[in-house]
């Protein structure tokens, strides 16, 4: 996985980064109807890939869900045990899901697999079903296009997925997908998924 050229580029622009995502989710956020939506449907612990400055996690956890965040980037990290001491926040990778024994019933994946190319996407998307419970849920989010494209990003190199193409690969990762949602105009996507099957060869 990119997961330490990625640490590195978000490690380097931490301070503006998160004043730029925040540590509180606002009433007018317009991803939030959609993750408390599939977090109602999740009945155990959820966890927050990618959390940041936590304010999903901290979100979450205040409408009563059991959730952990994982974030690889230390400041987020400080920031988000900081300002959402409620949650516990892992200071780890995607990449640390690798052959872990712990398994959760949904995961949350919010732009988190944005940094992940053709080569290195299956592979993350491996480890989250590896975190999985069978059954359990995943909600993806993603900038979505046309065709497959890199992208520059504020901290680092980032893609674009066709809607088809991020349903096969999750497929192929062993998910049944159950739902998509795309806005052409502002290209962001999300994708939920159960967990169904062992990773394909």
């Amino acid at each position: 996985m990119a997961s330490d050229k990625v640490t590195q580029a978000y490690s380097s622009q931490a301070d503006g980064l998160a004043d730029m995502l925040g540590v509180v989710v606002s009433a007018a956020d317009p991803d939030r109807r959609a993750i408390e939506n599939w977090a109602s449907t999740v009945s155990g612990r959820i966890l927050d890939v990618g959390s940041g400055t936590g304010r999903w996690s901290g979100h979450l956890a205040a409408l009563g869900h059991a959730v952990e965040g994982l974030e690889p980037v230390d400041k987020f990290v400080e920031i988000a045990r900081r300002t959402h001491p409620e949650v516990t926040f892992r200071h780890a990778s995607l990449a640390d899901l690798v052959g872990t024994e712990e398994r959760w019933s949904g995961i949350l994946a919010w732009y988190s697999l944005i940094h992940h190319g053709p080569d290195e996407l299956p592979t993350a998307l491996a480890a989250l079903r590896e975190a999985l419970e069978d059954n359990g849920s995943l909600l993806v989010s993603f900038f979505s296009g046309p065709r497959l494209e890199a992208f520059h990003h504020p901290a680092t190199t980032a893609y674009r997925w066709p809607m088809e193409d991020m349903t096969h690969a999750i497929e192929r990762a062993g998910f049944e997908v159950t739902n998509q949602q795309w806005d052409p105009r502002s290209l962001h996507a999300s994708i939920t998924a159960l967990a169904r099957s062992p990773l394909s060869a």
